[in-house]
């Protein structure tokens, strides 16, 4: 049984592929129902591979890729689905093609693809707009402007492609200045990221089996990578976004109850705030206080004073919709499940990725 178990997690994740075409047969002869219940089943294997591989200690990079591959299958299984009802999702699936092509090429040629802010966006976008499509199919009576989504998404795609491929032209030079980045942004962050206070947040689960170190981590790097390029405030904006989510507790699994206006979105800012000015006094300023106090901007009630502000709250924000809006995380939201294994893994290596690259300074 033992030696079973490494193949468990890989078997779910492989049967998730098998099922694609059943699903697709069922949505073109519309047999709704059952395409529910087959999509319930695919749900639970998304969740329990990944349950196993952390609980017998067997995730590898294989089953990582595996996932995700699966994960693409699906998705164009489901869009041929729709392309059978809307001919306009045709554009949708050959320049999402188009794309892991690219992305393939480069990583042939490079041995790494970078992961693009936009393309979070992009992904978000559109698995959304499958979803919205899929309603659009059960509830016909809805009228929803599908087309209207599926133009935004082609836009959005559009933009991913020239992204990607001007970042393939700027790699020559790329590379060693995201090396000076890193290092530079360590540097910056440094004196929080290893303080024994901060380093507790590891264990805090912020979203869905992700950190608040991993979280704010992204946040802060994104930030100060779009702030240096603009030439803003890229320090605040490093500093303001490791110390955003410094809130006092866990709040994930809490059952604690609390009145609406007190809950965990309406409150951790001012909390991490404090907690900023306790910890960190050397590192703050009034513009990373705005940053910290204001980030969750409309819940809070003032807008933010600054660019850097703004920026945080939106970064913030867009880093956690790939994470939080990805059609199988939202199935495991409703049924109280932790997220797919991957973004735990994804995380845990850019950490690691990041340290490795600074032990050459």
């Amino acid at each position: 049984m033992n030696k079973l178990k490494k193949y468990i997690p890989n078997i779910l994740t492989v049967s998730r592929i098998i099922l694609t075409p059943l699903i697709v047969f069922l949505g073109l002869t519309n047999h709704i129902n059952i395409l529910i219940g087959i999509a319930i089943i695919v749900a639970l294997t998304d969740y329990f591979d990944g349950l196993f591989a952390r609980k017998w200690h067997v995730s590898s990079e294989l089953g990582a890729k595996l996932d995700a591959i699966s994960d693409k299958v699906l998705a164009i299984g489901l869009l041929i689905i729709l392309i059978y009802k809307n001919h306009a999702f045709f554009y949708v699936l050959i320049l999402e093609c188009l794309i892991a092509f690219l992305n393939l090429y480069f990583y042939f040629r490079r041995g790494v693809v970078n992961s693009l802010l936009i393309g979070k966006f992009k992904t978000w976008v559109i698995f959304s707009t499958i979803v919205i499509g899929l309603f659009d199919l059960i509830f016909t009576h809805w009228n929803i402007p599908i087309n209207y989504f599926v133009y935004f998404t082609v836009f959005m795609q559009i933009c991913s492609l020239l992204s990607y491929i001007f970042s393939y032209i700027d790699s020559k030079t790329k590379k060693k200045r995201l090396i000076d980045d890193y290092i530079e942004f360590f540097d910056i962050v440094k004196p929080i990221l290893e303080h024994p206070e901060f380093k507790k947040r590891k264990e805090y689960i912020h979203h869905i089996g992700e950190s608040v170190y991993e979280h704010t981590l992204r946040v802060s790097f994104d930030s100060y990578k779009i702030a240096k390029k603009l030439h803003w405030d890229y320090k605040s904006a490093a500093i303001g976004g490791i110390l955003h989510d410094f809130y006092d507790n866990p709040w994930q699994g809490s059952k604690e109850k609390r009145p609406f206006l007190k809950k965990h979105g309406f409150v951790h800012a001012e909390e991490a705030r404090i907690n900023a000015w306790k910890y960190f006094p050397e590192n703050m300023n009034f513009k990373i206080e705005d940053i910290i106090r204001r980030h969750m901007f409309p819940l809070n009630k003032r807008p933010p004073k600054y660019k850097e502000s703004w920026l945080i709250s939106f970064v913030d924000k867009a880093d956690s919709m790939d994470f939080i809006m990805h059609p199988k995380a939202l199935l495991k939201i409703f049924f109280h499940k932790e997220i797919q294994k991957e973004k735990k893994l994804n995380k845990h290596n850019f950490i690691k990725n990041l340290k490795k690259k600074l032990h050459h300074k």
